[in-house]
């Protein structure tokens, strides 16, 4: 019977869990204005360590630390198959990338739909949703949405990378006035320090943010998570492109 009781509530517990935040809208990410950004791209870290495992780089060497899972200890402490069904819905929402996606998706929702956006998701490699941006149209977002939802964590961290990407879309209109600009708003979110890419280091990329942005066009708000994160350097990257630093 106590069995019995522990497993309806561990469903409850697992649906309250997961099913709010996907209907959720909200005109900010993490406290950010996002309602007057027409061309926004959202920077994701899908690392390793943003579900506690250990970061690897292409060759497989471990380049970041790995953190521990809250929801093993519930799994532990209940048991059974309740205590596994918790321990899941634990670790996904718990989970660094857990909590991004909490935060991410209201705020798509709440693009208004004049407005076009797209993310791009990096490790060791960095992927682009879409070739380009999308109008923030219901059908769009829903499209997002979904994706983010199949999103799990491996490698290392290329924000040298998801950058690189980002000012591709940007276009000419970054470094000339005169032209036409791609985007006007990009958000990097990480939990760590470069680890992988062309370029590994926080001044370096730096550096070849006011290449691309020299006029500082393009606005930069970075949000870094937990203490593993380089706050320096995301903190100077915000600032020195009109952006926000959150910390998280």
């Amino acid at each position: 019977m106590k069995r019995n009781f522990i497993w309806i509530i561990g469903l409850i517990l697992s649906f309250s869990l997961s099913g709010c935040y996907l209907v959720q809208t909200s005109g900010t990410y993490y406290g950010v204005d996002i309602g007057t950004a027409k061309r926004v791209v959202f920077l994701l870290d899908i690392s390793g360590s943003m579900e506690g495992k250990a970061e690897t780089d292409l060759e497989g060497n471990v380049v970041g630390k790995a953190t521990s899972y809250v929801g093993d200890k519930v799994s532990n402490k209940v048991g059974g198959l309740a205590g596994r069904v918790i321990s899941n819905q634990t670790n996904n929402q718990l989970t660094k990338l857990g909590k991004a996606k909490k935060e991410l998706i209201p705020s798509i929702r709440g693009l208004k739909e004049d407005a076009f956006f797209t993310i791009i998701i990096f490790e060791n490699k960095v992927k682009k949703w879409r070739k380009g941006l999308v109008q923030a149209t219901s059908a769009n977002k829903n499209l997002a949405i979904a994706y983010l939802n199949k999103l799990h964590s491996g490698g290392a961290t290329n924000i040298y990378g998801s950058l690189e990407e980002a000012f591709d879309l940007a276009g000419e209109g970054a470094t000339d006035d005169k032209k036409p600009l791609g985007v006007e708003t990009i958000f990097l979110l990480s939990d760590g320090s470069p680890t992988v890419g062309a370029i590994r280091t926080g001044a370096g990329i730096i550096a070849k943010a006011k290449e691309w942005n020299p006029n500082k066009r393009v606005v930069i708000h970075t949000i870094g998570l937990g203490e593993d994160c380089d706050k320096v350097f995301m903190k100077k990257l915000a600032e020195d492109n009109r952006g926000q630093f959150i910390d998280k």
